[in-house]
């Protein structure tokens, strides 16, 4: 298992890829709607076993809701990471 058997390519070779001001927008759009979806479902949830009410988790719950839409929409028009 270790040392790994093939040999490693040097940092320096690695190459990085270039992201234009579109890519860059792409990939924050799929990235925040995806962070936010999670963050409004747990959120309400937290809340609830915390303090025992979900008063408010309605609105929580729509907008976590929107947003997983969004989240699925960008993903399906490929705005996220190529490989993962």
């Amino acid at each position: 298992m270790w040392p790994p058997t093939a040999e490693l390519a040097p940092v320096a070779a690695a190459e990085a890829p270039v992201l234009t001001l579109t890519d860059r927008l792409r990939k924050f759009f799929w990235l925040s709607s995806g962070l936010f979806s999670a963050a409004a479902f747990a959120v309400p949830a937290i809340g609830a076993l915390v303090y025992g009410t979900f008063e408010g988790g309605g609105t929580s719950f729509l907008a976590a809701v929107l947003s997983a839409c969004l989240f699925g929409v960008t993903t399906l028009l490929h705005f996220g990471p190529d490989e993962a």
